[in-house]
């Protein structure tokens, strides 16, 4: 299996309490004059900055951008440099991408934006190396998570800083399942034997999934398969047909569905309409449950374990050798041990740094958080997918063609040959 685990700083923690964070700083990038040149970064020295306004494009909503307008407002007025960030919601995750890619082909990129590595390969070059500043400006860049730090530098330099970083977790109904003498699965054989349970004694679906993709690539690593590489689809094999038939079994005898209308389950699941659902760690915020205790595990597993890492990082476009400097006084301050830590507890993300993950306040809200608890359990399998250049758009691709097959009640194998037919398309 060539997938790219995320358990070398987060593992330790499973085992002995604590993430482990060690690499060296890297430094590949020139020192230049105003104005930067295309995606190199000036001087990292805060030495001289002017007051000016930095816009940052993101897509948190709810409790989550209303702990980012408190955090930020509280860097603007604390900051001795005048620095005003300027915060402009450009709405869902797919609005703001096409709308990087957009203002990067017409040089009109904001000075910092939300983005997944999968959607910088095709502007990649107008990404400004982060290294001079980590180098010559960062308190502890080894306090940052291992896994983060790989991530956030595998173009060849650090491209980004991480911020709202997550997981993958099985939320349930927990007064339902208590009700029904039911635990959280552990198995693939335990969420097919709870669906079936459900949909005889409740006639109710047992499961959603809020990220079809994901789940197909969870559920792949899960069976010792691979997902995609530049080369296509890495499942057209004994592996993927097992996860297809695992996965439209649970669809096409009723224990599954599609999520439709509401884009995630935390309302259905909320309402009481299914009885788990898979989604992110952050997807808490969003659940209302006073009238059921809420129940959060890791993800099942089949012949291995294995947990999506999700979440996006601070990239860096201005070509302004002032905003540049301006712009990672605020990457500091927000990636800072007390900013991570606030974000995390308020918003279910996970904390970027070990100093903040080991805290005296973050320890004490993992013993009352579920979330954060089923979140760590299941550290030592996290996962992310490398990014190449397709790989975005064959992830997208991968998504149409799920909720395709789950639609027209396709079989595992004709399923199977349609999605790998997509991703190679995708990628010709």
């Amino acid at each position: 299996m060539k997938k790219n685990i995320l358990a070398a700083s987060i593992a330790a923690l499973a085992a002995a309490g604590i993430l482990s964070a060690c690499g060296a700083k890297t430094t590949n990038t020139e020192t230049t004059a105003a104005p930067a040149a295309q995606g190199e970064s000036v001087a990292a020295s805060t030495d001289g900055i002017e007051p000016c306004e930095v816009t940052f494009w993101h897509a948190m909503s709810n409790q989550q951008e209303k702990t980012l307008t408190a955090l930020t407002d509280q860097f603007n007025a604390e900051n001795e440099y005048g620095i005003t960030v300027k915060l402009v919601n450009q709405g869902s995750y797919n609005d703001l991408s096409t709308k990087l890619t957009a203002n990067a082909a017409a040089d009109t990129l904001p000075d910092l934006s939300q983005a997944y590595n999968n959607w910088l390969n095709k502007y990649i070059e107008k990404v400004v190396h982060l290294d001079d500043f980590v180098a010559n400006d960062y308190d502890n860049y080894d306090d940052i998570m291992e896994s983060y730090r790989k991530e956030t530098s595998e173009f060849g330099f650090i491209n980004a800083m991480p911020f709202n970083k997550s997981t993958y977790v099985y939320f349930y109904n927990k007064t339902l399942f208590d009700e029904m003498g039911l635990a959280a699965p552990e198995t693939w054989d335990d969420l097919v034997s709870i669906g079936e349970k459900f949909k005889t004694e409740k006639d109710l679906v047992s499961l959603g999934v809020d990220d079809t993709s994901g789940f197909l690539n969870a559920s792949l690593f899960q069976d010792g398969a691979d997902y995609i590489s530049e080369e296509g689809a890495q499942f057209d094999n004994e592996a993927g047909l097992e996860t297809m038939n695992y996965i439209m079994g649970l669809y096409n005898n009723g224990y599954a569905r599609l999520v439709g209308e509401d884009k995630y389950f935390s309302t259905p699941f909320g309402n009481q309409l299914v009885a788990a659902y898979i989604g992110s760690s952050t997807g808490a915020s969003y659940i209302t449950h006073d009238d059921f205790e809420l129940g959060v595990a890791p993800l099942p597993g089949n012949k291995e374990k294995a947990a999506n890492a999700a979440g996006t990082n601070i990239v860096m476009f201005s070509q302004d050798a002032n905003k540049q400097k301006a712009a990672w006084e605020y990457l500091k301050f927000m990636t800072s041990t007390a900013a991570t830590t606030k974000w995390a507890i308020e918003t279910g993300y996970l904390p970027v740094r070990q100093s903040a993950y080991e805290s005296e306040e973050y320890q004490k809200f993992m013993e009352t958080d579920p979330t954060a608890k089923a979140s760590y359990a299941q550290a030592a399998n996290f996962f992310s997918q490398k990014s190449f250049d397709g790989s975005y758009d064959a992830d997208q691709a991968v998504k149409t063609k799920m909720e395709e097959v789950i639609l027209n009640k396709e079989d595992g194998e004709t399923a199977l040959k349609d999605l790998v037919s997509a991703i190679n398309d995708t990628l010709k």
